[in-house]
């Protein structure tokens, strides 16, 4: 057996574990394995994503007939897990240990124990549970994480001086936007055979993992930057973030976007900020132009045809507001893109 046939079968192994607990079949692709559940015990699927030696990736997409346990070190030994409930809620309980911690939608989770000291995850029936484990092995991820990028390094050394001289270790973070907007991007989607399409798919979760961690060491620093904002109130600014990215040519003002959402403007305002780090017209602003760009990579709109697509009215703004964030004017853009794939003449 070869290097690669060795790989796809210990990876493999990581879900035939869970099989134990959540009967279904196993389908591979290229680093990516799928169970998916038996109609009797419940609708979804768990994806493993192998990211590389010492770390991988979890999602759960489920909802259960019954309650279940999932023991996590059995999938993860000897590693730290980074937790996101993008929906619903589940339970974290180290063994014998009558306390249960709840892990509520948009809530970040580190959890660690050593050898001998087991820990599991509990999932209750008939909740919609979206959940990411990120797994990293200690000795095989870190070290090598550390040295490749510095700017971590002060902070891994103390996280890891944090947890290290403890069995067991819970840490429930604050709520995060910032990681719900990656993770969007990755449940519910089809995963192709491009091999590109891949890459960028891996390479979103170690934002993600990067995000946990910038995350993780602020908060037991005390120097997390909490919002205010109550879960309901973070629930409705995501939706409201959906609905600009789905109709950025609506002309979306403070007052429109309050009366869609029932939030106030400085609520509004301040989940914004919490959230993407930009105001509320930032926010459409980028939405807008990361749309035209699309429309410019894949159609053969006119330059203005796009300005009207993505609810602007000036040519000239939009140039203007496009080669700030672009580094060139629209045409020029097309005129590379055009270049670079061959896709043939551009449109003025």
């Amino acid at each position: 057996m070869n290097k690669v046939q060795n790989e796809i079968l210990n990876n493999s192994s990581k879900l035939n574990v869970l099989k134990e607990h959540l009967e279904g079949s196993i389908t591979t692709n290229y680093d990516i394995h799928t169970l998916t559940l038996e109609p009797k015990l419940g609708d979804g699927q768990v994806r493993y994503t192998n990211l590389q030696n010492g770390l991988q990736s979890f999602d759960f997409n489920l909802k259960l007939h019954r309650d279940i346990e999932i023991p996590i070190d059995s999938i993860a030994s000897d590693s730290l897990q980074f937790l996101y409930c993008l929906d619903g809620h589940c339970f974290h309980q180290f063994e014998s240990h009558e306390k249960f911690t709840q892990i509520e939608q948009f809530q970040t989770a580190v959890a660690h124990s050593d050898k001998g000291v087991s820990s599991k995850i509990i999932i209750k029936k008939e909740n919609h549970l979206l959940l990411n484990i990120i797994c990293v092995n200690k000795k095989e991820y870190f070290e090598k994480f550390s040295k490749e990028d510095n700017r971590y390094d002060k902070k891994l050394q103390g996280l890891l001086y944090d947890i290290k001289t403890k069995s067991k270790h819970f840490h429930r973070g604050n709520y995060s936007l910032k990681i719900a907007e990656q993770l969007k991007l990755l449940f519910g989607i089809e995963h192709s055979n491009e091999i590109s399409e891949l890459l960028s798919q891996k390479g979103r979760y170690y934002l993600i993992l990067a995000k946990h961690i910038e995350k993780f060491h602020a908060e037991i620093e005390s120097n997390s930057n909490t919002s205010g904002l109550l879960k309901n109130e973070l629930k409705m600014i995501s939706e409201i973030s959906d609905f600009i990215k789905m109709y950025p040519e609506i002309q979306h003002t403070i007052k429109t976007l309050c009366l869609e959402s029932g939030l106030s403007p400085a609520k509004l305002q301040e989940g914004f900020k919490f959230m993407f780090e930009r105001t509320v017209s930032d926010f459409v602003r980028n939405v807008r132009l990361e749309k035209a760009e699309k429309l410019i990579m894949n159609t053969d709109l006119t330059i203005s045809e796009i300005v009207y697509s993505v609810g602007l009215t000036s040519r000239s703004y939009f140039c203007k507001i496009f080669k700030k964030k672009y580094k060139c004017s629209p045409k020029e853009y097309k005129l590379k893109y055009t270049a670079a794939n061959k896709n043939g003449p551009i449109s003025s």
